[in-house]
């Protein structure tokens, strides 16, 4: 399916931080090179799995001796996933600190804020080499949009980017988009998921609409959806996930003291209130229970 690697190639050895969706699919992806990759992660339900796959070797139990480092822990509160947290990462970075491999390069595939690159860059003292490639990945498309589509990769210095070139365009053979610097980068995976997080609540909001209307909500988008340049998406059981609802608080967060009102801010609200609509519909269909 993808070109193997030369023995050369072969013989660098990778570290996957973070064995969850996006880093057992990218440990798949790698090893189906011919590469050496070994994964690490706190959650031993997660290493169980990636061996009983076949993705890595083994179970890492240090950061000692391999020549990359890719990271792709959640950045989002344990006990709550619509909160931004990097508390994970700043812990990763500062054990690089001693056990990373001088010259090695660290490619941060999570989603971060504004700065968190350059952060981990300082941590480090530039001894490894760092890199922001925002992942891309859908799981129900792997062929067409896994682990090998075009990717963003923004480097803290030129030989930073020269690192990351080699490693994600020659040796993983992704296309990459290179910006100028990992501010950019870091923010185009935000920004992607809060349009996306906007265009859903809207949907919402037609929803809700056609609802409280008596009006056929499915009937009313396919036929706004003939015209070439429009595409309402589907309304379904509210904004959840991983990824958007996190993304786009980073997003706000960011964005706060730089404009008054938000669309971010009205999508949130939207979709609290869709929820609630949801749930109102719902007991309004349950029978009354009979006596």
């Amino acid at each position: 399916m993808f070109e193997k690697l030369i023995p050369k190639e072969s013989e660098k050895k990778i570290l996957i931080i973070g064995l969850g969706q996006i880093g057992h699919s990218n440990a798949e992806y790698m090893t189906s090179l011919g590469l050496h990759v070994d994964g690490f992660d706190i959650n031993k339900d997660a290493i169980t799995r990636a061996l009983k796959d076949k993705v890595i070797q083994k179970a890492a139990t240090d950061f000692q001796g391999y020549d990359y480092y890719v990271v792709c822990i959640s950045t989002h509160k344990p006990e709550d996933m619509f909160v931004p947290y990097l508390d994970g990462l700043v812990d990763i970075a500062k054990r690089l600190t001693y056990e990373g491999k001088t010259g090695a390069l660290v490619g941060i595939d999570s989603t971060v804020t504004r700065g968190t690159t350059q952060e981990v860059k300082k941590i480090l003292g530039h001894r490894l080499h760092v890199v922001h490639v925002p992942h891309r990945f859908f799981v129900h498309e792997k062929e067409e949009h896994g682990v090998r589509q075009v990717r963003v990769i923004g480097g803290c210095e030129p030989c930073c980017i020269k690192e990351g070139k080699n490693f994600y365009g020659n040796l993983l053979q992704i296309p990459l988009h290179q910006v100028s610097s990992p501010d950019i980068a870091e923010l185009t995976k935000v920004v992607e998921n809060s349009y996306r997080y906007l265009e859903i609540a809207f949907a919402e909001e037609i929803k809700m609409v056609c609802d409280n209307s008596s009006l056929n909500f499915d009937e009313l988008r396919d036929a706004i959806n003939t015209k070439w340049n429009i595409e309402v998406l589907d309304a379904r059981d509210g904004i959840g996930g991983h990824c958007l609802p996190k993304d786009s608080q980073m997003f706000l967060d960011f964005s706060r003291n730089s404009v008054v009102t938000s669309m971010i801010r009205a999508a949130k609200m939207v979709d609290a209130q869709y929820r609630f609509h949801l749930t109102q519909r719902a007991a309004q269909e349950v029978p009354l229970a009979r006596g």
